[in-house]
């Protein structure tokens, strides 16, 4: 069952915000929506919480029309990125806030507080009012406030992104395991591909105005339904290159320039059919570098190389197309350098001229 839906919902309408946006998240789903600044993000969530009103469309909570409910009945518990905390208040009755208001036993708000807060790393913060600490630690404040309501829907708005990395990827780690998560419908946003797939269990990608994609992380990683969706997930950026189709004794191949790669033939009849010119995503972990004399290797001359900790950032000119190649840390490669490169078997997304993915 839906926890909340979303149907058709516009923002603005000669400078439209969003454009008949429409969504879904189950009760127990952790559902990210993923855009750049500007796209949108929050005010999708203001929307949702009644903080603004929509233009056109409605919001359900369950099956319960709340668009025109005003928020403090509509049961939803909102983080914001700007923390909107009470400054006279220490961090504990910040957040047992939303429990004093339900008149619960002191002590279950205390042990309430006391769990988040040590989940979230201030439980020696508690007794501090939110003038003596830091960003980090009122960003960490308000979603505590947040985690220990029981509401119909989390709203989450990009409630790690003043955390410092190593809390964020702790935090991450813990958010599945929060029971008040896993029974309520939840909607985190970001600007963050990185958090929205190691997060979610669905996510969607905002752009434009409009939802661009839904999908299960590994569905928008490796599927992507368009270029711009594309170019919104992974670091180093997908390598894209526009080819043409290319055919030599029945066999199937596409050329960029100079640059020929086999086409798979699987995809001949999508790729033949395709109308006007074609684009052959790449993603840099489908490629690498291969020992000379290995089949299939093509020539490249090394232009950069970037050693990141984990991992390194190749970047070679291959018969006049720049690639970025992901490399291990430790390779050894200088400007100059030649070597051959190779194309992982089945890998690479192809689209059409509009941008958008080829079926079939």
């Amino acid at each position: 069952m839906a926890g909340l839906r979303v149907d058709k919902l516009c923002r603005g309408w000669e400078f439209p915000v969003l454009d008949e946006i429409s969504l879904e998240v189950a009760e127990g789903e952790f559902f990210v929506l993923v855009g750049p600044s500007g796209a949108g993000k929050t005010t999708l969530l203001r929307l949702v919480a009644g903080l603004d009103a929509p233009d056109a469309g409605k919001v359900f909570f369950g099956d319960e029309d709340v668009t025109k409910v005003p928020p403090y009945r509509r049961g939803a518990a909102m983080t914001f990125e700007s923390y909107a905390l009470y400054p006279q208040l220490s961090v504990f009755e910040n957040i047992a806030s939303p429990l004093r208001a339900r008149r619960l036993p002191a002590a279950e708000i205390k042990a309430a507080v006391h769990k988040v807060a040590e989940l979230l790393r201030i439980a020696e913060l508690l007794e501090r009012r939110p003038g003596e600490i830091s960003g980090g630690q009122k960003q960490r404040t308000a979603l505590g406030r947040t985690l220990v309501a029981t509401p119909r829907v989390f709203l989450l708005d990009e409630p790690l992104s003043h955390l410092d990395a190593k809390i964020r990827v702790e935090l991450r780690e813990q958010f599945h395991q929060l029971e008040e998560l896993r029974r309520t419908a939840t909607l985190y946003v970001t600007h963050d591909y990185a958090e929205a797939l190691s997060l979610a269990d669905r996510v969607g990608v905002l752009a434009d105005t409009r939802i661009l994609q839904v999908g299960t992380p590994a569905e928008i990683f490796e599927r992507p339904a368009s270029v711009a969706v594309a170019r919104q997930f992974g670091q180093p950026d997908i390598n894209l290159l526009d080819v043409e189709l290319a055919e030599e004794g029945g066999e199937l191949a596409v050329q960029a320039g100079a640059l020929r790669l086999p086409a798979p033939a699987e995809r001949a009849a999508a790729l033949r059919g395709a109308k006007g010119g074609l684009r052959l995503g790449l993603r840099p972990q489908h490629l690498r570098t291969v020992a000379g004399e290995e089949k299939g290797g093509l020539p490249a001359a090394v232009e950069s190389f970037q050693s990141l900790g984990s991992y390194g950032v190749l970047g070679v000119d291959c018969a006049g197309q720049k690639l970025r190649i992901l490399t291990a840390a430790e390779a050894d490669h200088r400007p100059g350098d030649r070597v051959a490169v190779a194309v992982d078997a089945g890998a690479g997304v192809w689209f059409g001229a509009d941008g958008l993915a080829l079926e079939g």
